[in-house]
């Protein structure tokens, strides 16, 4: 973990096996804390310029089969639909209808949605309901990996930070 939080460096293989294991419920797993890279990849992921979250959206939409894309997307609409709208102006226009024509969308369906309705939707989420991203973060662990590697690095550097500052804390 000294190589996120030290200068080191990862290659995309090291990260897609440190975030696999982050993600793991193995035994052998239980040192990678689970939670701790949920909470740093939501916190990365709130902290990306809107362009570079909206292609790595983009990304995961591009690449997951159609019922992947469904679940994601549905589970998304539905809790941002149901969260009471949030703190947009959105929010008192018709729930979720104002929403969708304040972010143009082309359709609501997640079985329809084109990649750029999809990362449009979720970089919604992610400013107004980050813990809808949060959730979608701990409940569909493929999301953050989809997203592409300099999102996984990016959410390993912030957890190893934050595991290496606990260590020093209770040392």
């Amino acid at each position: 973990m000294r190589r996120f939080g030290g200068g080191g460096t990862v290659d995309d293989e090291q990260a897609v096996r440190y975030h696999d294991r982050f993600i793991s419920i193995r035994p052998e797993d239980r040192p990678f804390d689970n939670r701790a890279y949920h909470q740093a990849a939501t916190e990365y992921l709130g902290k990306l310029p809107d362009d570079q979250f909206h292609d790595a959206a983009r990304n995961v939409v591009a690449q997951v089969p159609p019922q992947e894309k469904a679940g994601l997307l549905g589970g998304i609409l539905s809790a941002i639909s149901g969260s009471g709208g949030g703190t947009s102006p959105a929010a008192g226009a018709g729930g979720f209808a104002g929403i969708a024509s304040m972010l143009g969308l082309g359709s609501t369906d997640p079985n329809k949605m084109s990649e750029d309705d999809a990362a449009r939707v979720m970089n919604y989420a992610r400013k107004e309901h980050p813990e809808v991203i949060r959730q979608t973060v701990e409940e569909k662990p493929w999301f953050v990996k989809a997203m592409g590697n300099p999102v996984v690095i990016g959410a390993l550097t912030v957890a190893a930070a934050k595991l290496l500052s606990n260590r020093g804390k209770n040392a």
